[in-house]
């Protein structure tokens, strides 16, 4: 699906001179891509390039209208909205799909995926795109791309977490997801389902002590205003797939699929290796400006977090063996 080279991390971002294959016509293909994301978030900045090489290297034969920030609805709305097919393009979390179905589960098993370059290779390994490929097939979409919002850690008002003894109790905000009750529960902690434009009021009312987040969004939503602490761990990524309604998919011609898929190719590699990475850093520096105190957790204190995770990647292994050999790619990739 995807043709990416490895991730090299912190470098300018990826270009590439865009060379047209057509010249305009009446019948130029118009593309809604809507992305329930903030757009001063790394995935956007992606979706930018993406937009930019798609449309000039298609000599202006795709013209893409792109819609971040939630304009045009939640993720759960967007979904139902791209196979419904009243819109062509959306940019989704992997959560999101869990609705329909545990394959895209995997890809934030806890402990699995720890870094970037971890995701970024497994992302691009076969054993990702035959699920990529079943997912499309039983909901009737397109998967054409991938893009990271930013890995996981732990945030909170009452203590930093330096071992899994300090989660005991702690009413944690979770994104929703019945494995990550099921992991949270499991490591002390006091999981809470709460919509995410209304964490930072539950944090400032207290209505939960914290949250798992990453850093990027402490930063654009400026939870760093509310929160007293971060325990960096990895915990598992917030990955962003970008996805097309399937039947419009199969109305554009091999060269346009083509340009799309290398476009979003392009805006993916750049944030791996150039927004992500400024980003998290100018994020990192706000809320330390902010008087956040930030820890790691690491050696045998993340080690518990690992082995408590064990058994949910049992049990998800005996899912789907789509699931197991997605499991036994990433760690192979470990080693």
């Amino acid at each position: 699906m995807l043709v990416l080279t490895a991730c090299g991390g912190g470098g300018s971002a990826a270009t590439a001179t865009p060379t047209p294959t057509a010249a305009p016509t009446a019948e130029t293909v118009k593309i809604v891509w809507a992305n329930y994301g903030n757009s001063k978030m790394p995935p956007a900045q992606g979706d930018y390039d993406s937009v930019k090489y798609i449309e000039e290297t298609s000599g202006g034969t795709i013209d893409i209208d792109y819609v971040p920030d939630g304009v045009l609805g939640g993720e759960a709305d967007m979904m139902q909205q791209i196979m419904d097919g009243t819109i062509q393009c959306v940019s989704v979390g992997t959560s999101t799909f869990s609705t329909f179905t545990s394959l895209t589960e995997v890809f934030q098993l806890p402990c699995l995926l720890t870094d970037y370059n971890l995701e970024y290779q497994a992302f691009q390994s076969d054993e990702a795109q035959a699920i990529f490929d079943k997912v499309g097939e039983d909901l009737g979409v397109k998967i054409v791309g991938f893009s990271e919002n930013g890995i996981r850690h732990f945030a909170n008002n009452v203590r930093p977490i330096t071992s899994m003894a300090d989660m005991k109790g702690l009413k944690l905000r979770i994104a929703p997801s019945n494995m990550l009750t099921t992991y949270m529960t499991s490591i002390g902690a006091n999981p809470q389902v709460v919509p995410y434009a209304e964490v930072y009021s539950a944090l400032q009312n207290k209505v939960v002590d914290g949250e798992e987040i990453n850093i990027t969004s402490i930063y654009a939503l400026k939870h760093y205003e509310v929160l007293k602490y971060i325990s960096e761990i990895g915990l598992y990524p917030f990955p962003t797939l970008m996805v097309f309604n399937l039947d419009f998919w199969n109305s554009l011609t091999a060269d346009q699929q083509q340009i799309i898929l290398d476009g979003m190719a392009l805006g993916g590699k750049n944030v791996f290796d150039n927004y992500l990475p400024a980003y998290e850093e100018e994020a990192l520096k706000a809320c330390t400006d902010a008087g956040v105190q930030i820890n790691v957790i690491e050696g045998d204190a993340k080690q518990e977090f690992i082995d408590a995770s064990a058994s949910v990647w049992d049990e998800y292994r005996a899912k789907d063996p789509l699931i197991a050999n997605f499991i036994d790619k990433v760690e192979s990739l470990s080693k």
